[in-house]
């Protein structure tokens, strides 16, 4: 049954008619429009849609821009600041994800009912393989370019913001991996008998905790040995490739670090000083040239590196891991060890203390159980 103040009325013919407010004539009185249904469930949800439709459109008279045009327009706003690998991650999401469903709909007729459907989908369905749907963390990200664009929309036209309330997957936190005492000491065994460049690799990264890009991105100039500081500059990323005439799926970027704090010295152990300055000696590299490389003048790749590393893992018997998880090690080495945590998030390239302290700092049960006894007997 109709409620007061709905404007919905069972017509004669058996339909349903529901009106709403449109502006006004030009005689100053109120101008009307009707849609109808076959019942009055149909109608109350299809007057529902009309309505945002029509303050939607209102606010964006001057504004006529399909959802593709809108994202294009904000990713060539953002092309100036954003890093290129970040401008990468967002051309993927927005080309693979949000173009392909609703790119060719009108901006003022986009609704938060719509977004939420495109979120449910991409949870059942969104792989790019038809194999299933993406994790909840792939999902998250995708909310987050709409809601950012749609509130980029919203300053720059005026207009409401479909996007503001839509649905966000629940991420569960991954517990952080980390090698055991023996698989360290295993790893470190088997690079001391077949000594080539993972080697040092390996060395330099359990020491530092050095991310895999900035590693592959490191030149001989970054080593200051009089001074003993490694410096962080640059990172090598392999990224989705969005050039459409291009048969690869991705493609190598050097660019600057992950943020501003990423740019960054570390100090390093006198003997991990000797033994790049003889890896460097011993491959004739000169200054400009990068430490790790099959041709001193390109990087590394980074899938170079985690082969590598895989294949040492199944030499020593080791379970497979991601080599993100000797950055792990080291923090959690040096957190457990109660040294300072603010020089470990400089050393780490953490943009707040805080991220360093909810990922490494972790208080063991033994600990704990040391702080209750002490309470209780006080």
């Amino acid at each position: 049954m109709a409620r007061k103040g709905e404007n919905i009325y069972k017509r004669s013919d058996g339909r349903w008619e529901g009106r709403y407010r449109c502006g006004y004539k030009e005689n100053g009185k109120q101008r009307y429009r009707s849609i109808y249904a076959h019942s009055y469930s149909e109608c109350r949800e299809l007057l529902h849609k009309a309505k945002i439709e029509y303050e939607n459109s209102k606010n964006n008279v001057k504004v006529h821009l399909t959802v593709k045009e809108l994202f294009d327009k904000w990713l060539k706003n953002i092309a100036v600041t954003a890093k290129k690998s970040t401008m990468r991650t967002y051309e993927a999401v927005i080309k693979n994800h949000i173009i392909r469903t609703m790119g060719d709909i009108p901006v003022y007729k986009v609704t938060l009912e719509q977004l939420n459907v495109l979120v449910e989908e991409k949870m059942k369905s969104g792989r790019l393989d038809n194999k299933g749907g993406l994790s909840a963390k792939s999902v998250k990200n995708i909310v987050t370019v709409i809601k950012t664009v749609f509130r980029y929309a919203e300053k720059l036209y005026g207009m409401k913001n479909p996007a503001e309330f839509m649905i966000i997957p629940k991420t569960d936190k991954k517990e952080i991996e980390v090698l055991t005492e023996n698989e360290n000491e295993t790893i470190k065994k088997y690079c001391s008998e077949n000594n080539d460049y993972f080697s040092l690799v390996y060395e330099l990264c359990i020491s530092t905790g050095i991310r895999l890009g900035e590693l592959c991105a490191l030149q001989c100039s970054d080593i200051d040995f009089e001074n003993e500081i490694l410096t962080v500059r640059k990172t090598v990323q392999r990224v989705k490739n969005v050039d459409s005439d291009s048969k690869s799926k991705t493609k190598v970027i050097i660019d600057t670090p992950k943020s501003k704090s990423s740019l960054r010295k570390i100090p390093l152990p006198k003997k991990l000083l000797d033994n790049l300055k003889r890896f460097i000696a011993v491959n004739e590299k000169n200054s400009d040239d990068y430490i790790f490389s099959m041709d001193n003048k390109n990087p590394i790749d980074v899938r170079t590196i985690q082969k590598k590393f895989n294949e040492v893992l199944k030499k020593c018997n080791i379970r497979k891991v991601k080599f993100h998880i000797l950055r792990h090690t080291f923090a959690t080495k040096w957190a457990d060890s109660n040294f300072d945590v603010k020089s470990l998030s400089e050393i780490l390239g953490h943009s707040s203390i805080n991220i360093t302290l909810s990922l490494y700092v972790h208080p063991s049960i033994e600990a704990k159980r040391k702080i209750m006894d002490e309470i209780y007997s006080a």
